[in-house]
């Protein structure tokens, strides 16, 4: 099994990482521990590529220059919230 699919998130964080709602249990703005095979957020613009949502400058987010990546990481990110992963 990859590592990123044995990740969870740490005690007392009510963040829910598939609907991008609920508190923190900490300061930490993004979670610093989530594996990069999990980041789906664009790294210049911050805009989330598993939800489509955000406020791209570019005007087609998916013919980014910074989509390559956390586009590759869209499915892994699926994979891991799947019933009964985390």
């Amino acid at each position: 099994m990859a590592r990123w699919m044995e990740f969870r998130k740490c005690p007392g964080c009510g963040f829910d990482f598939g609907t991008g709602e609920g508190q923190r249990a900490c300061a930490w703005g993004e979670c610093p521990y989530l594996p990069e095979e999990l980041n789906v957020f664009c790294d210049y613009c911050r805009f989330d590529f598993f939800t489509m949502e955000g406020n791209p400058p570019c005007p087609e987010p998916l013919a980014c220059e910074h989509a390559r990546e956390p586009l590759a990481h869209v499915e892994n990110y699926r994979r891991w919230l799947a019933p009964g992963v985390r």
